[in-house]
């Protein structure tokens, strides 16, 4: 009988002869790797895929965000717990999905947000085709982004007093604003104000009592349009003369890779004495598209906003020591251009410049290679981590942060610029560009 115990013994501590597994890196990896991967969620609103689909939510800020310095009011662990029995309580999946996006509100960040289902679009999402921006109080439409005659009466210029019967701001703060997420004020008003105002259900109408610039005041009904993209379509990009010695090279956006085709076309040209670069509706994308135009201002290195990065382990935690380890990404982009750009440079920003065009200021401030004028950028970069929530919708949480090359902070707060310009309404209804004309007269000096 000992002899079998022994026997016994030998295989529970040393295996079967000589067949003890050794430790699987792959495979230990690609388990956690499959664990953020793996969803499951059901198509039905059920109690399970409700709460499930919120502390999906709550685990991923929890342990990706990157910004709860910048919101110390914030318990995170408490506005969950406060946020169960509302999302229980929700009767379909567009109010569920509304809960969700004001899940995220308190975390006060740009790049942290819930998208929901593109079957709920035409509920939450549709929208008249403009773009408008708030001066003096006021909302007025910049851009009509339609030939559809059913839009005519939205022309630029023209100041809008009220939404289905309520004064703009009040419409706004009561309807649109809990949906959006920010980063700064003056980032909120840009959102509010520019592009999200006007969101609501494709089958509802919107009532806009309306002031032409000649005074005229009327109030007519127009239909919303349906969202095809998350984001509102920009212009892209553009370059003109504006006189014998400065050129406009206008970029709405880092996105596209063709753009570095229109650098190679304006700088392999005869140089014009200066260039205004205008950011101002600059919403980002990808940064070394920016990273590309300053290469072709300047023949010497230069750094790129710091990354801070969270490095998550949880041994510590059972050591009782710092679980956080902050990982400090400096890197200086080397340019390669032959035809470098030795005028004077001047650039527009100003609250609807984001994200990758922050990155670009960023770098374009610390080089001393110009003057920005305008107004404090949105205040707002980072990398979003993108995660799936039930019915197909997604969350997204800011996992980096980013300060400028000098550790100044800019998220949470805007690059200021070197020349502020507030635009006025009266200006803007006389088609003048302040900001503009004072990057123009800067560069007679």
């Amino acid at each position: 009988m000992k002899k079998v115990i022994l026997i016994l013994l030998s295989f529970m501590f040393f295996g079967f002869g000589n067949a003890q597994q050794q430790f699987d890196t792959v495979a230990y990896k690609s388990t956690y790797k499959n664990l953020f991967e793996k969803t499951a969620f059901g198509d039905s609103l059920t109690t399970e895929n409700k709460i499930a689909g919120l502390s999906r939510a709550w685990a991923e800020a929890k342990y990706n965000f990157a910004n709860f310095d910048l919101v110390p009011q914030v318990n995170w662990d408490s506005i969950y717990h406060a946020y169960i029995p509302r999302v229980l309580a929700t009767k379909n999946k567009e109010e569920y999905y509304k809960v969700l996006v004001e899940f995220y509100k308190p975390l006060n960040d740009g790049h942290t947000l819930i998208v929901a289902p593109r079957e709920l679009w035409d509920e939450m999402y549709a929208t008249l085709p403009i773009k408008t921006k708030l001066l003096d109080g006021k909302v007025v439409i910049t851009r009509l982004k339609s030939t559809e005659e059913v839009y005519k009466l939205l022309q630029p210029r023209t100041v809008i007093h009220k939404i289905n019967g309520q004064p703009v701001k009040q419409y706004t703060e009561r309807h649109i604003a809990p949906s959006i997420n920010s980063s700064t004020p003056h980032d909120l008003n840009a959102r509010l104000y520019s592009f999200f105002f006007t969101r609501g259900k494709l089958s509802e109408p919107v009532i806009l009592e309306l002031e032409t610039p000649e005074g005229k005041l009327f109030t007519h009904s127009f239909p919303r349009k349906k969202m095809d993209q998350l984001l509102p379509a920009t212009n892209d990009y553009s370059y003109k003369k504006l006189d014998e010695s400065t050129s406009l090279l206008t970029i709405n956006t880092f996105m596209q890779p063709d753009v570095i085709k229109l650098y190679d076309s304006i700088f392999k040209a005869p140089h014009p004495k200066n260039l205004i670069i205008d950011l101002r509706e600059n919403g980002g994308g990808n940064g070394n598209n920016g990273f590309e135009l300053i290469g072709y201002l300047t023949s010497e290195p230069f750094p790129m906003s710091k990354q801070i990065m969270r490095r998550y382990k949880p041994v510590q935690r059972a050591w009782g020591g710092e679980p956080d380890v902050l990982e400090i990404g400096e890197y200086d982009w080397m340019p390669y251009q032959k035809n470098i750009f030795t005028g004077r440079v001047i650039v527009l920003a100003g609250p609807d410049t984001y994200s990758a065009a922050e990155d670009f200021l960023s770098s374009f401030k610390h080089i001393k290679r110009g003057t920005i004028i305008g107004q404090t950028t949105g205040g707002s970069t980072g990398q979003p981590l993108t995660f799936p929530l039930p019915f197909g919708g997604l969350g997204v949480v800011c996992a980096k942060r980013d300060v400028q090359p000098d550790w100044t902070e800019f998220v949470g707060v805007g690059i200021h610029p070197d020349v502020e310009v507030q635009p006025t309404l009266s200006a803007f209804i006389a088609g003048i560009d302040e900001t503009l004309e004072t990057a123009l007269n800067i560069l007679k000096q």
